[in-house]
């Protein structure tokens, strides 16, 4: 089992934001940041929780990263829209995406912008969330630098992306999928090694022999100060020609279909994309696809069918020893709830507090500290 602790999510999103601000963020897009990491955990996504502000430290103390720029929509029409974020992070991109699709679809019933031309965004789960909380379906995703084969290969070439997709729901969880294209990335191999534990699955491809292995450490290469954002040599096998064919249908849309797009297969490593020269992004493209459903036909008809699809898969019969889930039901719950307790990764924690943190004069102590005054 992987090593957690509790802690109040709204700390983590002061703590969070706090930092942006020190590190040079403005007011809207430190906001952005926090909040889509705060809300990772509430999924208990915790990968894309706490521990990803590394990535966007080393986008900004490498460089590739610009926190001052704006995203920009360069081309719209009644049902589209292209977002370049002009080096910038996701977090702010995917926001304007989401808002931007958002109000097409009010009027165009279905809307798709695409963004291009920033970093790392996180978990897409806040992103569609949005679309969710105005009645809107939503699907988006982004490719990243390049962690997994080909099937049969055994060279990176293709991203690990992230997907989330949702639908309007009544009284019931709503169908959302929060995922990934393919078996792991570099935070499962980080985490398997601090837990002292193999990886889920026989996922690396050793780079001389193809052997496949689960013996993260042995493959595992730490990024000085940081507990969640390593490098590994091999690559990374994708067991189902099913999830292939998904990680090459996204990849289509985030890059080909995309007019900023660029392909996994053009983007840096994460051995070049740490290194103190690089200038090339880790993201080479996103969409946000929305639907109103409200423009074709009724509302509370659509969410009457999506309950009554909830109740006949709760309601069916499990396997001996099993229960019936629904995706993302569990983060879900804490939403509707406002429960605050949250999970994270003790080798998130040091890298965050100690060695980001610590930069700017704050600790995990210090940071508390003036959180708990905040709220006096």
């Amino acid at each position: 089992m992987s090593k957690t602790y509790k802690e109040d999510v709204n700390f983590i999103e002061f703590a969070v934001q706090k930092i942006c601000l020190l590190q040079g963020y403005s007011d809207q897009h430190a906001h952005y940041v926090a909040e889509a990491i705060a809300f990772a955990h509430i999924q208990g996504k915790l990968n894309q929780g706490l521990g990803v502000f590394e990535a966007l430290d080393i986008g900004l103390t490498r460089g590739f990263i610009d926190i001052k720029s704006v995203p920009e929509i360069t081309r719209e029409g009644p049902s589209w829209a292209v977002v370049d974020g002009k080096g910038s992070t996701g977090y702010y991109v995917l926001n304007m995406m989401a808002d931007k699709a958002i109000e097409l679809a009010a009027e165009s019933g279905i809307a798709i912008v695409f963004g291009g031309n920033h970093g790392d965004a996180g978990s897409f789960g806040r992103y569609v969330y949005k679309a969710f909380e105005n009645d809107m379906f939503a699907m988006s995703s982004n490719n990243s630098v390049p962690l997994a084969a080909p099937f049969g290969g055994m060279q990176n070439l293709l991203s690990c992306p992230p997907f989330d997709a949702i639908a309007p729901a009544g009284v019931n969880e709503p169908v959302w999928i929060s995922t990934k294209f393919s078996e792991f990335y570099d935070a499962d191999i980080s985490e398997a090694v601090f837990n002292d534990r193999p990886l889920n699955g026989k996922w690396i491809i050793d780079p001389e022999t193809g052997e496949l292995s689960d013996d993260a450490a042995k493959y595992a290469r730490p990024i000085d100060g940081y507990g969640r954002v390593w490098d590994y040599v091999g690559a990374g096998q994708i067991e189902e020609p099913r999830t292939y064919a998904m990680n090459m249908w996204n990849e289509s849309i985030c890059a080909m279909l995309n007019p900023l797009g660029v392909p996994s297969t053009d983007l840096p490593t994460i051995e070049e994309a740490v290194s103190a020269d690089n200038e090339l992004a880790a993201v080479g493209g996103s969409y946000y696809i929305c639907i109103n459903p409200a423009v074709f036909g009724d509302l509370t008809a659509m969410k009457k069918r999506s309950d009554n699809y909830i109740d006949a898969i709760k309601s069916s019969k499990p396997r001996p020893g099993h229960s019936i889930r629904v995706p993302s039901s569990k983060g879900f719950e804490k939403l509707l709830k406002g429960d605050n307790e949250v999970d994270v990764l003790d080798n998130h924690r040091t890298a965050f507090f100690d060695f980001i943190a610590g930069r700017y004069g704050y600790s995990e102590e210090t940071l508390r500290q003036e959180y708990e005054t905040t709220r006096a």
